[in-house]
């Protein structure tokens, strides 16, 4: 069984060009804040802007009296089905369906730091602590939207190599958004880089006493590691994602078969020769 799940997640990895995400079995839940707000955003996200069609997922966004937490209600949603059937004796679980943002990010309301969970179904989760920016933000007084019903005003700022346009309510005095961003008088309801490669726009804002989570799974195999070791660490897995997989198995490629389209066994050199196009939201 193991042998033929690595077939298909070289599959997925070559022919769908996104990194498969797959469920984990939580064994802890601990609450770290109370939810006083809690935001609903779609994400619309490549992995390279040249990428033709765009990845969707559905972000959470909780905002607490301490802390902000952002992560996939997708993957949250599988990975609670599947712990549930795990407890009532299944011998398998349902897998995460598509292709969210594997991406989870706890930040404090009084802190530059935030604590992060990047997730590779064929490696440990990668888990880090990374900056968070005071943004500067330039303002267009005159440039208005409506979003949920919400008036909205537009801001531009620079982050990471990259320049972003935001609309924001001050309808909803917030100073939050999703991901790293912030600091605007008003509830972020809509962000986009400037070659859309990734699009947040809110679809539901509600007040809540929600618990903000924190997990940790059976297979407790996170690896701590450094903001630089995940930027090289996606790099590598993104320029050869089969030989990424067999590095992951200890280097032995005699494990490992490659099935093409075609329904044919490929050369594992040639497939270890395929990349897919990446180009990281934070550029520098």
């Amino acid at each position: 069984m193991k042998h033929l799940i690595l077939i298909i997640c070289a599959i997925l990895c070559i022919e769908v060009s996104a990194q498969e995400t797959c469920s984990r079995i939580i064994d802890k839940a601990l609450p770290v804040d109370t939810a006083r707000y809690k935001v609903t955003y779609s994400l619309k996200y490549k992995l390279h802007p040249d990428q033709r069609d765009a990845f969707n997922d559905t972000r959470i966004v909780q905002i607490g009296k301490h802390s902000v937490k952002d992560y996939s209600d997708i993957i949250n949603h599988f990975d609670s089905l599947a712990t549930e059937q795990v407890r009532h004796g299944a011998e398998s679980y349902s897998n995460v369906s598509g292709n969210p943002w594997p991406l989870e990010i706890i930040r404090p309301i009084r802190d530059d730091r935030a604590d992060l969970k990047y997730r590779l179904s064929i490696s440990a989760f990668l888990v880090y602590s990374d900056s968070v920016p005071t943004l500067e933000w330039s303002f267009c007084d005159e440039a208005t939207d409506s979003i949920m019903g919400y008036e909205c005003r537009k801001a531009a700022t620079e982050f990471a190599g990259r320049n972003y346009t935001a609309w924001f309510t001050p309808e909803i005095p917030l100073p939050f958004g999703p991901y790293k961003f912030g600091g605007l008088p008003g509830l972020i309801l809509k962000i986009e880089d400037a070659e859309q490669q990734f699009i947040w726009e809110a679809k539901g804002f509600e007040r809540t006493n929600a618990p903000i989570m924190e997990y940790t799974y059976r297979d407790g195999n996170d690896k701590r590691c450094t903001a630089a070791d995940v930027e090289k660490t996606l790099v590598r897995y993104f320029k050869s994602p089969v030989g990424f997989m067999i590095s992951e198995m200890g280097g032995d490629s005699g494990k490992v078969r490659i099935v093409g389209k075609d329904g044919k066994v490929m050369n594992n050199a040639n497939a270890t020769q395929m990349a897919i196009p990446y180009k990281p939201l934070e550029i520098k």
